[in-house]
């Protein structure tokens, strides 16, 4: 896999401080953004295949984030209880990695079209979610 994109960094940060709603609890909006994440991605992958996605995201991302135990990340409550253990700073930088690496698995398993379907169906008020298919490097 290539390291996700500007784009789908950026388009994790997005989700995030969507998710947080201007606070400052990183884990929690992680938890909420895969939340909503599962629910719309179960009926294309099935729940096992989102769960193996957050996981495999997890072992692409402890290269960065060493404290990333790829066996606790395996559900919005794990990866939240990972992302409490540490500096707000450190956990933002982790979770849009990890989501960014997610989205690069996601969007190559089913495609940008089904990718960027799913997430304005689970942030419909959020315009700026546009397909990256543009800014792939």
């Amino acid at each position: 896999m290539n390291r996700p994109s500007p784009a789908q960094i950026e388009r994790a940060r997005q989700l995030l401080a969507h998710e947080s709603a201007g606070g400052n609890d990183c884990a929690a909006a992680a938890g909420h953004v895969f939340d909503k994440l599962h629910a719309h991605l179960d009926p294309l992958v099935g729940s096992a295949g989102v769960q193996a996605l957050l996981v495999r995201s997890a072992q692409l991302t402890r290269s960065e984030f060493a404290f990333l135990e790829v066996t606790v990340v395996d559900s919005s409550a794990s990866l939240r209880e990972c992302l409490l253990k540490q500096e707000p700073t450190v956990a933002a930088a982790t979770a849009a990695a990890l989501l960014g690496a997610f989205f690069t698995l996601i969007t190559g398993y089913i495609g940008e079209r089904l990718t960027t379907q799913a997430l304005r169906a689970a942030w419909p008020t959020i315009e700026e979610i546009a397909p990256m298919e543009s800014t792939h490097e």
